[in-house]
């Protein structure tokens, strides 16, 4: 999963109305894009409401939406950072409501590896650095430089 961040997956200062409203918007531009097919955005949704990806940390709040690799063409993950955060409900406490800063949009296409991803993302909204650099940074290439160097350092190899 080497280079996984692309600068062309990466959106900053997005406005959503609602979780669903995103969902439909990235899984419109991953679609165009080639990397999954027309029924992600939908899966994503689907899936979210059965078990929701919102992580709370010291530093962030963020929420890692992921869905079955059938509706995934292309290994990729996406970076979006909300211009207001979205709701999303917690990971490990769905009563628990989280205020979504970023987005991390998993499309993993071998099931093994995402585990590993997932725990490297934990890695990562948990490091103080790593998350004001995914606030403070300005550009698309920016934020893919960093998040591949920071997963190349901190995931195992496959």
């Amino acid at each position: 999963m080497n280079k996984i961040f692309r600068r062309e997956l990466v959106w900053l200062n997005e406005e959503c109305e609602s979780r669903d409203s995103f969902f439909e918007t990235i899984g419109k531009r991953l679609f165009e894009k080639g990397f999954v097919n027309e029924s992600f955005g939908k899966a994503l949704a689907a899936r979210e409401a059965d078990f929701p990806t919102g992580l709370k940390t010291e530093f962030c709040e963020t929420a890692i939406p992921h869905t079955d690799v059938e509706y995934v063409e292309r290994a990729s993950i996406s970076f979006v950072r909300f211009s207001n955060p979205i709701r999303f409900l917690h990971m490990g406490m769905p009563e628990a409501v989280v205020n979504a800063e970023f987005a991390f949009v998993l499309g993993v296409k071998e099931p093994q590896e995402q585990v590993e991803v997932l725990s490297t993302l934990v890695a990562l909204i948990s490091d103080k650095d790593a998350v004001e650099q995914l606030t403070s940074l300005k550009s698309e290439q920016e934020i893919s430089d960093m998040l591949n160097r920071f997963f190349e350092a901190n995931m195992r190899e496959q």
